[in-house]
């Protein structure tokens, strides 16, 4: 199911409506790409997507202890924390908040595409059961499940905490030596719903979230956040116009 959204109300509106889980998680993208792992998508030097994911988690592992105090205490963990400083695993981002998901998908002008055609963004919500949720005290690694499960990470960082972040936890399909795409999955496809952000509508939104205190900086708690936050109140995107 796919709905097209205009504005903030609108989107307030279907996601109160739509969706009654406990548990519904959100993802926006700036663009309508499948729901895939950045692990996926990447380009590798060594086509064995496995042996490439145990060797940079090894490598992250042994160079990043000197800045976790205590380190991480299981694999689960250890995924969460490279995933939240960007290195490409196995975990798709997702976050409770649907005004978060909102602002990832039009935090930026709309990218354009052919004839100069301005993309739309989708938010993605999904309905999640308790059986979806990976449970780490079962001891099993995250290579170990024995299908796509639902992560909730610990508070491990303050802005996994404060963006109310998840993770879908894709398997690696070793028949078709890819990743699962979350979309492509039966019992998940049934209880996923697309909302299309039109592209020329991103500039409104954004400034409409950032009123409602959802921005860069509330998003990034910290020095980084603060900056790009100032940057933005003082510059001009290409898709906001001269006052």
């Amino acid at each position: 199911m796919s709905v097209r959204i205009e504005g903030i109300d609108g989107f307030v509106r279907f996601v109160a409506d739509e969706f009654k889980s406990d548990y519904t998680l959100f993802r926006g993208q700036p663009v309508d790409a499948p729901l895939l792992p950045r692990l996926g998508r990447m380009s590798l030097r060594d086509a064995d997507v496995l042996r490439t994911e145990t060797r940079m988690m090894e490598a992250f592992k042994k160079m990043s202890r000197p800045y976790q105090s205590p380190p991480p205490e299981n694999e689960w963990d250890w995924l969460a924390l490279a995933q939240h400083h960007g290195l490409p695993t196995r975990l798709l981002d997702w976050t409770l908040n649907p005004l978060a998901a909102l602002w990832f998908a039009v935090e930026k002008p709309a990218e354009k595409g052919k004839q100069g055609k301005l993309q739309n963004g989708v938010v993605w919500g999904f309905e999640v059961l308790e059986e979806d949720i990976a449970r780490p005290e079962e001891k099993e690694s995250p290579k170990e499940q024995k299908y796509t499960r639902v992560y909730m990470p610990p508070h491990i960082a303050p802005r996994i905490v404060v963006q109310q972040g998840w993770f879908t936890v894709h398997k690696y399909l070793e028949k078709d030596k890819r990743f699962a795409v979350l979309g492509s999955i039966g019992h998940y496809n049934k209880r996923l719903r697309k909302i299309i952000i039109p592209g020329e509508c991103f500039n409104d939104m954004r400034c409409e979230l950032d009123r409602m205190g959802v921005n860069r900086f509330s998003l990034f708690p910290g020095l980084d956040g603060l900056a790009a936050h100032v940057e933005w109140l003082n510059s001009r995107l290409s898709d906001e116009d001269e006052e």
